[in-house]
């Protein structure tokens, strides 16, 4: 089987086991959100805030570097790893536990310290996870990986559904989470070929932690970036407020979740293994663009159009002040999207500190939406904020882009495709402000049935207009052809 073939193939798997995972956790939001009230909900999500800033503020990229490197899927390496992420786990909850006091003082929720405390149990959890699954990704194969990010995610929406036949309040959360854990844990042991052992290599260690630093600093800047403003919103504002915000965020979330777990699975090993061939690396690295340009589209013109219609079908109206910030949010998130080609770019050849230097810079919005909340300023200024930082992290990250060759057409691409995108994406905020809000529930539906061809037809557009990614679709379309009858010989072209 080809390299072309192994990659629609691991796209395919990932596509479905990520559409479901997305799926299952979005189900499961709306569930605990329909059953308990929005304050209680808010209180739900600092639980959530707080388990990522020890996650997000402590990433060493373990499972990345036994990606990249060229002893990743050696059993050395493989112990090696183990052992430093159970190191970690203890010192995140020891973190936890210390820090639980004045978390619940920040967000005014001095009740509730043992419930913050309660929740160390999760990253010490996440401690003992088994990485064989992630060594398999070095040969495309991504069953593995499905199926951990599948089962854990369906199980834990069962939980959830249980947990609000027990508990009416945030508690409900606070189950899910741990439990959520659990099920992670048990799901990378199940599905490994190799034992699961501890291994003290200082000269792997040190490989390791030199992979990993800048992601250990990106991480205090990542969690800033994607939660600081939810921070700002449940500090300065009030529980609900915060709850309907999250609404909003979380819908935002989702899509740059899929399509950044889906780059990291496929372009990075693609990326990773073709960086000597300096003009199909060029090639990939184009197209990687070009496809995060397309997705960002559709994300700012689908929330646009459907965004009020989506809060109200699956949340309820009594989140619907989540619309007066989606489609910023959306921007904002769409910016991130277009900013993972230039990242995952540096990160396939070992240069892992672009995304740091770029989140640096966008971590300047930060102090601004603080500045904005404590001042009386709107939740939707706060929100705004963003998008500035966004801006100035992507000029940051293309400028940084390791691509001695073709740097000048990258850039190129980059500007004609995104000043496309941003016209499109414009005409239709400014339409939709004066299209009628939908009441029911079929006019919601309909709403949303129009947002997502919108986006659809207009993003298929975008990519029509680039050659590179055009030809690229129609030797896809081919390939999806014969792949469809088995009893045809195969034979394509390595990429």
């Amino acid at each position: 089987m080809s390299v072309r073939q192994r990659i629609v193939k691991g796209a395919s798997v990932l596509s479905v086991s990520q559409a479901v995972v997305l799926s299952s956790s979005l189900l499961r939001n709306i569930i605990i959100a329909r059953h308990i009230d929005s304050e209680n909900f808010g209180i739900a999500t600092t639980f959530a805030l707080t388990i990522s800033l020890v996650e997000m503020t402590s990433n060493l990229a373990l499972d990345r570097v036994l990606v990249q490197d060229d002893e990743g899927d050696s059993d050395a390496m493989l112990a090696s790893a183990h052992l430093l992420q159970f190191i970690k786990g203890l010192i995140l909850a020891g973190i936890l536990v210390l820090i639980a006091a004045p978390v619940a003082q920040l967000f005014g929720l001095p009740h509730l310290i043992g419930a913050f405390q309660v929740i160390a149990l999760v990253p010490a959890l996440h401690g003992l996870l088994h990485f064989d699954l992630v060594v398999r990704q070095r040969k495309l194969d991504f069953l593995p990986t499905a199926l951990f990010d599948t089962i854990p995610e369906v199980l834990t929406l069962a939980t959830a559904c249980v947990a609000t036949l027990l508990f009416d309040d945030y508690r409900v959360m606070l189950v899910v989470i741990i439990l959520q854990a659990v099920l992670y844990v048990g799901a990378s042991h199940l599905l490994a070929r190799r034992p699961y052992r501890w291994t003290f290599n200082a000269r792997l260690a040190r490989k390791k932690l030199r992979f990993g630093w800048p992601l250990l600093i990106n991480g205090f800047l990542m969690f800033g970036i994607f939660q600081g403003d939810r921070v700002v919103v449940g500090s300065q504002f009030d529980m609900q407020t915060l709850g309907w915000y999250s609404v909003a965020f979380s819908l935002c979330m989702l899509p740059t979740m899929l399509f950044a777990k889906l780059s990291a699975y496929l372009l990075m090993p693609v990326l990773a293994r073709n960086r000597d061939n300096a003009r199909l690396y060029a090639r990939c690295c184009n197209l990687a663009l070009s496809a995060c340009i397309c997705f960002g589209l559709i994300m700012v013109v689908g929330f646009a159009t459907a965004g009020p219609a989506l809060i109200q079908l699956s949340f309820g109206a009594e989140y619907i002040q989540a619309s007066s910030v989606i489609v910023i949010l959306g921007i904002m998130q769409a910016l991130r999207v277009i900013r993972i080609a230039p990242s995952i770019i540096a990160n396939s050849q070992g240069h892992t500190e672009n995304a740091m230097i770029s989140n640096i810079f966008r971590s300047f919005a930060l102090p601004a939406a603080l500045y904005l909340a404590m001042t009386g300023h709107s939740v939707q200024a706060v929100a705004a904020t963003g998008i500035a930082g966004e801006i100035v992290a992507l000029a940051v990250s293309v400028y940084l882009a390791p691509l001695a060759q073709g740097k000048r057409t990258f850039v190129f691409r980059l500007i004609l495709l995104a000043t496309a995108a941003t016209a499109a994406a414009t005409a239709v905020i400014l339409y939709g402000s004066n299209y009628p809000e939908a009441t029911d529930i079929a006019g919601q539906i309909l709403q949303l049935l129009y947002g997502v061809a919108i986006a659809g037809c207009l993003a298929g557009l975008l990519a029509l207009a680039d050659p590179d990614l055009r030809a690229e679709g129609k030797r896809l379309w081919h390939l999806l052809r014969r792949i469809a009858l088995p009893a045809r010989s195969v034979a394509g072209e390595d990429v």
